[in-house]
């Protein structure tokens, strides 16, 4: 494990594990149901980068007095200083967290390599000892958060150091893309008026209650009131994604949900979301989610 400038207690569960991806990026899996009421203190002793995910519950806590929460769904960007950390947890309450800690150096790289500048940084974010910026995660994101619980649920023993270091630094662009698009972002929002995004927010629930058959453009640019031309640009930047894509993702998202509950088989499921071939389903889920859709269900 490289060196961390972190000071905290360790326990069973804060953390279970800290495994090293690369020099200067390290992720610290926190995990358990707490026998009692506790009270956790911790800190930071010089400059770091965190991205936190709770997969489960809120999370409430402060660092340098400011409140701080963690919830489910969100990624948690941290810029920090010297820091003292302090939280507070219920009986029987269930952690599950992920704690991505990068130098800020090593960030300062990412930054270059996801925008070519070498002028913004962690410098470029850090306000005061302690700043903190929180995302909405999308499907994207929560897809390769399954992939860490599948990872983490089958033991660390026999890791794939490589896959995994794969699924960090893909959680590392998005949110540094997030970062350095936050104003181009609000710009984009703002181009568009508030008639066109309720049509694109109606646009996305047909297709989620569509997956199996979804409408053509042409279609769904009809049932909306909006040009076709307009419909698939717009979609594109309001949602990050071609209407393909999204619901090629939607698919199996679904797919994995389906599986994962353990009532539909392969075949069941691979016709639910709208696949007739069931052999190039499991290929196209496992390249997605790194598991065969029957090893899934075992």
């Amino acid at each position: 494990m490289s060196y961390l400038p972190l000071k905290f207690e360790s326990s069973n569960i804060f953390a279970r594990k800290i495994i090293t991806v690369r020099p200067d990026v390290n992720i610290m899996i926190s995990s358990g149901i707490l026998p009692d009421k506790a009270e956790r203190k911790s800190g930071t002793t010089s400059p770091i980068f965190e991205l936190s995910y709770s997969r489960k519950n809120h999370i409430f806590g402060e660092v340098n007095n400011t409140p701080v929460e963690l919830r489910p769904g969100y990624s948690s960007l941290g810029f920090l200083g010297q820091t003292n950390c302090h939280s507070k947890y219920d009986r029987d309450e269930e952690i599950n967290l992920y704690s991505i800690w990068v130098s800020s150096s090593a960030f300062d790289h990412f930054c270059e390599s996801v925008c070519g500048k070498n002028n913004i940084g962690f410098s470029s974010f850090q306000k005061g000892t302690y700043y903190c910026y929180d995302f909405k995660s999308d499907v994207r994101e929560e897809s390769i958060l399954r992939k860490l619980d599948l990872c983490f649920a089958n033991g660390s023993d026999n890791l794939n150091k490589l896959l995994l270091e794969s699924y960090i630094l893909e959680l590392m662009s998005i949110n540094i893309k997030r970062l350095l698009c936050e104003d181009c972002s609000k710009n984009l929002h703002n181009q568009l008026s508030k008639t066109d995004m309720e049509c694109l927010m109606y646009a996305r629930e047909i297709l989620l209650n569509r997956l199996e058959y979804p409408p053509t453009l042409l279609e769904l640019s009809r049932i909306i009131h909006m040009n076709d031309c307009k419909l698939k640009r717009s979609f594109k930047q309001y949602f990050g994604k071609t209407v393909y894509e999204f619901i090629r993702e939607q698919r199996f998202e679904k797919a994995f949900s389906l599986l994962e509950g353990g009532k539909h088989n392969v075949s069941e499921t691979a016709f639910a979301i709208g696949y007739s071939n069931v052999s190039h389903f499991s290929k196209t889920f496992k390249e997605r989610f790194g598991i065969t859709p029957r090893d899934l269900c075992k």
